[in-house]
């Protein structure tokens, strides 16, 4: 399903086009805020620049399988460790962009996370961009393409990718047997290397069962005890209800444009929260639920923590609500 995800995206059809004239960059920056699409896609675009068949990537062909068993002499991947790229990769690229391939047409640099790269390391591979060496591309890679130098983002044709629909994020994690694909879908809101890291801890879908009812249903002090107990029940998927709520409040925010709905499985319950809380109290409780991530990390007390958020909720619901 791999495949058919990058088929249909908007970097196989710039790649595409520009290989079918002739007119391959020198460097491209492939931009996107999920690790995996960035994984999956450099890979692919190496390919489809290696592809001997017409319809690329074949997958198929002899420099298609290559590329998928590492195989591909032609094909240079950095950082070789979960660092970011250093000067000492930058210097040792730039000697070998100088040296004609070996068995294709073109020399490929997968530059992984570079907006993760030193400042030093960006200026020292700026030369290089500016003055290419003949059939050499760079493929760079990054979440954020403002923390990569304007020079360098100025002398590469930059590819920027949106996260994945809910429906094919859905039909993704369920092709890899993820148990609530759906709803970890939803509350990863399409990022799927966040929804792998979802998938690995609790019950996805007791979890936004849950964050609903709290949001819904929390109307007293009274009410504060029942549902912290549930809440302090999952334990260390506490940060992943956090998550939910905060998915939830998104989607509340933007219920009059049903199309840009995450939990669609949840429409009833999203509208039903739409009419009892405003967009400022939306704001508000996404940015108090933001600080209690910083109080998660340092160890506070988790029922304390819990009883103070869902009395924060029960405020602002109440002042919704006068």
């Amino acid at each position: 399903m791999e495949s058919q995800i990058y088929l249909n995206s908007q970097t196989h059809k710039i790649i595409s086009l520009d290989k079918m004239r002739g007119m391959l960059s020198h460097a491209y920056m492939l931009e996107c805020p999920d690790q995996f699409i960035l994984e999956e896609f450099s890979i692919r675009i190496a390919k489809e620049i290696y592809c001997l068949n017409n319809d690329t990537p074949c997958n198929l062909c002899n420099n298609c399988m290559k590329v998928e068993h590492g195989n591909m002499v032609d094909l240079k991947i950095y950082p070789k460790d979960n660092k970011g790229i250093v000067v000492d990769d930058i210097n040792e690229i730039v000697n070998d962009a100088y040296i004609r391939p070996i068995d294709s047409q073109f020399k490929v640099f997968i530059l992984k996370n570079f907006d993760n790269a030193t400042t030093q390391a960006q200026n020292k591979l700026l030369k290089t961009l500016e003055e290419p060496p003949v059939n050499v591309i760079f493929i760079l890679t990054c979440a954020n393409s403002n923390a990569v130098l304007q020079t360098i983002c100025s002398r590469v044709k930059t590819i920027s990718e949106s996260l994945l629909d809910i429906p094919t994020s859905t039909k993704y994690l369920e092709s890899l047997k993820v148990k609530d694909a759906s709803s970890v879908a939803s509350i990863s809101g399409g990022n799927i290397s966040v929804a792998m890291k979802i998938a690995g801890k609790g019950d996805a879908e007791k979890i936004v069962g849950l964050a609903l009812d709290t949001l819904l249903n929390l109307r007293s002090s009274a009410d504060v005890l029942k549902y912290s107990s549930a809440i302090l029940a999952l334990k260390k998927d506490l940060p992943l209800f956090i998550d939910t709520i905060i998915s939830i409040l998104r989607d509340i925010a933007v219920c009059r444009q049903p199309q840009l709905i995450n939990f669609k499985n949840n429409m009833k319950e999203i509208t039903a929260l739409s009419t009892i809380y405003l967009g400022s109290a939306l704001v508000e409780i996404s940015e108090y639920l933001t600080e209690i991530y910083n109080k998660l990390d340092f160890n506070c007390n988790p029922t304390g923590i819990v009883d103070e958020m869902l009395l924060k909720i029960l405020e602002v619901k109440f002042l919704c609500q006068k």
